[in-house]
């Protein structure tokens, strides 16, 4: 399932920006592997996405090639060390005792990102956390709804090239499709 639909948000994507998923890198098999060294057993969703494809390189320069959503690359599978380790320092700094398991998945330039986060009761989300505030916010209410909702976005043309080619996004059509499909989702009705 998780597989298929990141193959859906694959093709989509290409569709605005041919060449993007080209970029990606085709993964190695068991490219997922590298995530075992953080937690036992790699969670679905980066296992989806890992053993598809490498990421993005944090030195890439085109425009339309960097973002995977509007301001976050797909962190590249050989700096995923390197950003658990930045992500690892934002919540102990911040304080954060939540328990579960926090993965990052997207990231920008300013060390905030979008992780993977599966609680201690095993209820798997997608998150927000704000380099800034620390809290892990749920974005989508499941891995699944993750991509369902990307995928829709794309075919609700909620994201588009800006004029520089950078990915951008309407961001009123995005908060009502996101709240839409994660009803329990604190990120699009705040």
């Amino acid at each position: 399932m998780l597989t298929s639909k990141f193959q859906e948000f694959l093709e989509l994507s290409a569709q605005l920006r041919p060449g993007y998923t080209a970029s990606l890198g085709k993964a190695p098999a068991g490219g997922s592997a590298v995530i075992s060294e953080f937690v036992p057993g790699v969670p679905g969703l980066l296992q989806a996405i890992y053993d598809t494809v490498l990421g993005t390189s944090s030195g890439e320069e085109e425009p339309s090639l960097i973002e995977f959503i509007p301001g976050y690359r797909l962190i590249h599978i050989g700096e995923y060390s390197q950003e658990v380790a930045v992500l690892s320092g934002i919540l102990q700094e911040k304080g954060y005792t939540g328990g579960g398991i926090v993965l990052p998945l997207l990231t920008n330039y300013g060390s905030d990102f979008i992780c993977y986060y599966r609680s201690e009761d095993g209820v798997e989300r997608v998150c927000d956390l704000l380099h800034d505030y620390g809290d892990l916010v749920i974005m989508y209410d499941s891995p699944e709804k993750f991509l369902e909702t990307l995928c829709e976005f794309y075919k609700q043309e909620v994201y588009f090239l800006d004029e520089e080619g950078y990915l951008d996004c309407d961001l009123v059509t995005e908060g009502e499709v996101g709240a839409a499909l994660n009803p329990d989702a604190k990120y699009w009705s705040e």
